[in-house]
């Protein structure tokens, strides 16, 4: 009798702990059946969904478009100072940002880098407006008004050469400018 007994509790046991599984899981809180984008990610902890952010780097600006095969016949080559701080730390753009990607193999951008520095090349067979956009673009990273990759729930400032300026997306890179893009978070 005790050993029937003491069977009914293992069983009543691991139906508990089956069924606390699944509701954990149901609700997001683990992620055991292995999909990664499933549960609060795609929900707020009020079960509300959330909107995707949109990504201005989403539609590629013409200029982004052109590739260029070398430096030989340059009409334009100059190159802006770009740093970013997220949080007050600064974000390292990546070297070679805008060289060999899907949209210029073997090529690169008119808006690309060859170092970690921040140092944006601005390079064309014509001479042209480039928008910083264009890099972002580029990059495949959003920027503008409403904030610098996926971080929109705080404040963005953007200074160049020292001045507040509130043209983001839209400012004319300039040889020497020095950019500086600051996100805070709420």
């Amino acid at each position: 009798m005790i050993l029937q007994e003491n069977s009914l509790w293992m069983v009543f046991t691991a139906v508990c702990l089956v069924s606390l599984v699944g509701l954990l899981e149901y609700e997001g809180v683990i992620n055991m059946i292995g999909e990664s984008d499933a549960g609060p990610l795609d929900e707020t902890k009020d079960n509300t969904p959330v909107e995707p952010l949109n990504n201005s780097a989403d539609e590629m600006h013409p200029l982004g478009e052109i590739c260029l095969n070398g430096h030989d016949g340059m009409a334009m080559h100059f190159h802006p100072y770009l740093t970013i701080l997220i949080d007050g730390e600064e974000y390292i753009i990546p070297e070679n940002t805008g060289i060999d990607t899907t949209t210029c193999p073997e090529a690169m951008h008119m808006t690309h880098t060859h170092d970690a520095t921040g140092k944006i090349h601005v390079e064309g067979n014509t001479v042209e407006e480039v928008p910083l956009e264009v890099f972002f673009d580029v990059w495949g990273e959003h920027f503008d008004e409403t904030g610098i990759f996926d971080n929109r729930d705080g404040s963005i400032e953007m200074t160049v050469n020292g001045e507040a300026n509130s043209d983001f997306q839209n400012l004319l890179l300039a040889d020497g400018q020095n950019i500086v893009i600051s996100y805070t978070s709420n």
